[in-house]
C-alpha cells in the first residue's frame, strides 16, 4: 500500500513539473534530448512561397524539430514587417526586393531561412499582350504595361530584359494595378501588355487573342533569392539554435511539398478559393521548386539590378543579408 502511494506520489510530481517548465511530452526534437518546444510566431502571407511552412506544420515537421508554428495572416511585406517589428511575431514573411529595399533604409532585419530561388526558367511569370506585334521584350517601348508596383520584382524583370534585347527601358510605360483589374484592362486595351503569375497567368492565356511574350524572370539572376524568412537582427542572434532549427524544419518541408506537388496544388486551390477560374486551372500549373540553398554571388547581381533599373540607392551586403551560411 505504501509502495503505491509512493509511486503515485512521485508521478504527480512528475506531472507538476512538466506543466510548470511548460514543456510537451508529444515527441522529442531532432537530435533527441529535452522535449520541450519553442514556441515560434510568425507573420505570413497568403501567397504560394508560404506552402512549406503550412505542410511543415500539417505534417509535424515542425514538432519534430521542437518548434511550435503559430501563424497570422497579412496582407503584403508591410505588415510582416510591421509584426516583426512591434514584437507582435518573432519571424516574418518577405519577397527579397522589398526585404532588401527596408534593410537599405535601415531596417535591423535578416533573412533567417530561405524557400525559394529565381530560378529564370518559370514558366508563369508571364508577361502578355493582345497586341500581335509585341513578340519580344524591346517591343514593350512606348507601351503601356500593367503591373502591381512600379519597383517590384516584374517590373524589374522587365527593365533589364528590355536592355537586354536592345530596347531603352526607360520608354516602357509601366501602370500600377491590383491583379484583378489587370486581365479586364488589357481585353479591354486600357492597357498594351500585363503581368500575371502562375494561375493567373495560365487563365489569360486562355483567352483569344492573347500571347506570351516573355517570362520576366529570365533575365533576372539564376539562383537569386526570392522568398525569404526574416527576422530582427537581434532575435537572429539571441536566438541562433532555435533558428538553426527553424532552418532545418524549412528545409524538411521544403523538400516534403517538391515530393508531394498534389498536396501543393491542394493548397494552391485554396489560396484561390474566391476566383474559381482560377482555381479550375491548378492542375496544370509548373509549381515552384522550393530550395532552402543561398547563392551570396546571385543576391549581390539581383541587387545590381535594383541599383541599376529599381531605384535602389545602396546594396547590402550578403553577411547582413543572410544570418547563416549554406547548411547551417
Amino acid at each position: 500500500m505504501l509502495n503505491v502511494r509512493g509511486a503515485a506520489l512521485v508521478a504527480i510530481a512528475a506531472a507538476v513539473a512538466l506543466l510548470a517548465s511548460g514543456c510537451s511530452s508529444a515527441g522529442e526534437p531532432a537530435g533527441g534530448g529535452s522535449t520541450a518546444v519553442d514556441q515560434v510566431k510568425v507573420a505570413s502571407i497568403d501567397v504560394e512561397g508560404t506552402i512549406p511552412l503550412l505542410i511543415g506544420e500539417e505534417q509535424g515537421i515542425f514538432k519534430k524539430h521542437g518548434i511550435q508554428v503559430t501563424s497570422t495572416m497579412s496582407p503584403a511585406f508591410d505588415g510582416t514587417l510591421a509584426s516583426v517589428m512591434n514584437g507582435q511575431a518573432d519571424v516574418g514573411f518577405a519577397a527579397s526586393p522589398p526585404m532588401i529595399r527596408a534593410m537599405v533604409k535601415g531596417a535591423p532585419i535578416t533573412a533567417v531561412a530561405q524557400t525559394a530561388i529565381i530560378s529564370g526558367e518559370e514558366q508563369q511569370a508571364a508577361v502578355v499582350a493582345k497586341d500581335p506585334s509585341l513578340k519580344s521584350p524591346k517591343d514593350l517601348v512606348g507601351k503601356r504595361v500593367a503591373v502591381a508596383s512600379l519597383n517590384d520584382l516584374a517590373s524589374i524583370g522587365i527593365r533589364v530584359a528590355v536592355a537586354k534585347d536592345g530596347g531603352n527601358p526607360d520608354g516602357v510605360q509601366f501602370v500600377e494595378l491590383p491583379g484583378p483589374q489587370r486581365l479586364p484592362a488589357l481585353t479591354d486595351g486600357k492597357v498594351d501588355a500585363a503581368i500575371f503569375i502562375g494561375a493567373p497567368a495560365v487563365s489569360a492565356l486562355k483567352i483569344d487573342g492573347v500571347h506570351l511574350v516573355f517570362q520576366y524572370t529570365e533575365a533576372l539572376p539564376a539562383g537569386s533569392p526570392l522568398d525569404m524568412y526574416f527576422s530582427k537582427a537581434d532575435f537572429a542572434t539571441g536566438n541562433a539554435d532555435l533558428l538553426k532549427r527553424f532552418r532545418a524544419a524549412m528545409t524538411e518541408a521544403c523538400e516534403y511539398a517538391n515530393a508531394n506537388p498534389d498536396l501543393v496544388r491542394e493548397h494552391i486551390r485554396k489560396l484561390l478559393t474566391d476566383v474559381p477560374e482560377q482555381a479550375g486551372v491548378v492542375d496544370q500549373l509548373e509549381l515552384t521548386k522550393y530550395r532552402t540553398d543561398i547563392n551570396p554571388k546571385a543576391l549581390m547581381e539581383l541587387q545590381d539590378a535594383l541599383v541599376q533599373y529599381g531605384g535602389l540607392e545602396k546594396t547590402v551586403s550578403a553577411d547582413r543579408f543572410f544570418s547563416f551560411e549554406n547548411g547551417k
